[in-house]
C-alpha cells in the first residue's frame, strides 16, 4: 500500500512539473504589401512573461521585420535571431504588435496566435 501512495505521490508530482501546451488560435496571415519591408530595430530590451509561465527578453537593437498582417495585428519577423514560445513544447515564433505593444506572437509553422498574458511596450524604429 506504502509502494503505491508513493508511486502515486511521484506521478502527481511529475505531472504537475510539466509545462502547459501552448495556448494558440488558427489565423491567416495576409502578406506584406510592398514597401514594408523596411528593417526595424527595438529601441531597448524588452522583457515578457508567456502564458506558460516562462521569462523572454528581446534584446535592444534586435532586427524585425514586417511579414504581414493577422487580426490580433501586424506580424514583424526576426531577422538576426529566433524567437520561441515555449511551454510543452517550443514553437519558432514572430513578434505580433498593436499599437506599439506587443500583444503576442505568430507560430509560422502551426499558423496560430498565441496571446501574451499581458501586453508590453515595443518600441522599434527605422533601421539607417
Amino acid at each position: 500500500m506504502l509502494k503505491w501512495k508513493v508511486a502515486t505521490l511521484l506521478t502527481l508530482v511529475a505531472a504537475l512539473g510539466c509545462a502547459s501546451e501552448v495556448k494558440r488560435l488558427p489565423v491567416e496571415l495576409s502578406q506584406a504589401v510592398s514597401g514594408q519591408e523596411q528593417r526595424q530595430v527595438t529601441a531597448k530590451i524588452v522583457d515578457f512573461v508567456l502564458d506558460s509561465g516562462y521569462q523572454r527578453t528581446i534584446n535592444a537593437n534586435s532586427e524585425f521585420v514586417v511579414v504581414g498582417r493577422i487580426p490580433q495585428g501586424l506580424v514583424l519577423r526576426p531577422t538576426q535571431t529566433v524567437l520561441t514560445v515555449e511551454g510543452a513544447h517550443m514553437h519558432e515564433a514572430y513578434a505580433v504588435l498593436n499599437n506599439g505593444q506587443l500583444v503576442g506572437f505568430y507560430l509560422p509553422v502551426e499558423r496560430a496566435f498565441s496571446a501574451l498574458p499581458l501586453a508590453v511596450p515595443f518600441p522599434l524604429t527605422l533601421r539607417k
